[in-house]
């Protein structure tokens, strides 16, 4: 199939691999054929080859009124926190869409981790209710849309560890149940099948731990 009529497919690649990172739920919109080849993991490697690949932080923000003054406005009620994306290379910024059934703000204490084209937003508080909950939300780059995951599963559980291979997993361990009572379990998140895997539980329970993911040829260690 010709992904641009009278072109051949690799020279309408190297027009593809030059679109901008924000602009590619456009480009997907408008061609089936353009959408499985933005899609692939190939393409993000052939960016990164050709030197196109953009370095993204996303942070997030606390929101208040600005004709508020800061103090009062903590006061009064606690900081609503929205997403918000940089561009490394140009210092772009830009929102992300609202979480689904958050439009008010993150869940309190989320955690957010980067997988692949995705970001992977796990557990947290109801902003208004502080109900403890474990919601999974994956916000697609290429497609700019958020979709509902997998709860995590066991109950409530927060200040946990999370960390990603950076491919497809997601690792959470430790933290604490509604109870306060410190966690030694751990799972991992398949985000491509969206299934839990429990693991083997830590030898002692780690509250307010921290995750990282080191790797090297030969493992890769959550700590």
């Amino acid at each position: 199939m010709e992904l641009l009529p009278g072109l051949p497919n690799h020279v309408t690649l190297e027009c593809l691999i030059r679109i901008p990172f924000d602009q590619f739920p456009v480009a997907a919109s408008l061609c089936r054929g353009w959408k499985a080849e933005i899609e692939l993991p190939e393409f993000r490697h052939h960016r990164k080859t050709a030197g196109l690949a953009r370095s993204l932080i996303v942070v997030s923000q606390a929101r208040v009124d600005p004709t508020q003054n800061l103090r009062a406005a903590k006061l009064s009620a606690p900081p609503l926190y929205r997403l918000a994306l940089r561009e490394l290379e140009t210092g772009y910024w830009s929102d992300l869409p609202p979480v689904p059934g958050f439009s008010d703000g993150l869940p309190m204490f989320c955690h957010l981790v980067g997988v692949g084209p995705e970001l992977v937003l796990i557990g947290g508080c109801d902003p208004v209710t502080w109900q403890v909950s474990d919601p999974v939300f994956i916000y697609n780059f290429v497609s700019g849309i958020w979709r509902h995951g997998t709860d995590m599963p066991g109950g409530g559980r927060l200040f946990f560890g999370s960390a990603s291979d950076f491919d497809r997993m997601v690792y959470v361990a430790g933290g604490h149940d509604k109870k306060k009572n410190a966690l030694k379990s751990a799972l991992s998140y398949d985000v491509a099948k969206d299934e839990w895997i429990k693991l083997l539980d830590m030898k002692k329970e780690r509250d307010g731990c921290r995750g990282e993911m080191i790797e090297s040829s030969k493992y890769r260690v959550l700590i």
